[in-house]
């Protein structure tokens, strides 16, 4: 009559059966997911080149951001962590994501760039959009609550406060993002 210990071993021995059964399943979605990733990396790879190709990547004309357009890029390509501060109206909201992607950033992961609002995030990635000629939700997208126009594609992420969060509720180490972009830094609380 077989004794505990023996169902034990017998259950456990199943059990690594079905874990080696298992492991080239899962090598295979591990190995699908990388080649997404890199086909993700390619198309943006792709977009951003195609994008200062068209010369579209550079300060806007008349905003005072462009006269330290070169000191912020040195600041971003040799510091970990930026603090831009500027007059309202200045052009830190829109012109940084472009200063990003003149930096070759956003193609290895999203630029991501954060707004306390929804309608501050739709308008920001509408106007990024709209000065760099490409449609919303193509190269630059935004997500809200409801709704989501991002795409594999997408180089710079407009988003909530919130959307983030919800993010790192996923993934802690935002791996998703290259860059996170906190405007209104002013505006949050730690509640």
């Amino acid at each position: 009559m077989p004794n505990e210990s023996d169902q034990g071993r017998r259950r456990s021995r199943s059990g690594r059966q079905g874990d080696q059964q298992d492991q080239p399943a899962r090598q295979e979605q591990q190995r699908q997911r990388r080649d997404r990733d890199d086909a993700r990396i390619a198309l943006r790879a792709t977009v951003a080149e195609t994008l200062r190709a068209a010369g579209v990547v550079k300060p806007a004309d008349g905003l005072p951001i462009g006269e330290r357009w070169d000191d912020l890029a040195e600041a971003l390509e040799h510091h970990q962590v930026v603090v831009v501060a500027g007059e309202t109206g200045s052009g830190k909201s829109t012109q940084l994501p472009k200063l990003c992607l003149q930096l070759g950033r956003g193609v290895a992961g999203m630029i991501g760039h954060t707004q306390p609002r929804r309608v501050a995030a739709r308008t920001i990635a509408e106007r990024v959009a709209d000065e760099l000629g490409v449609e919303l939700g193509t190269a630059v997208g935004y997500s809200v609550r409801f709704t989501d126009q991002v795409a594999d594609q997408t180089l710079v992420k407009v988003m909530t406060d919130g959307i983030l969060l919800a993010e790192i509720q996923r993934d802690r180490m935002l791996r998703r993002y290259d860059t996170i972009i906190v405007d209104e830094a002013h505006e949050r609380s730690l509640n």
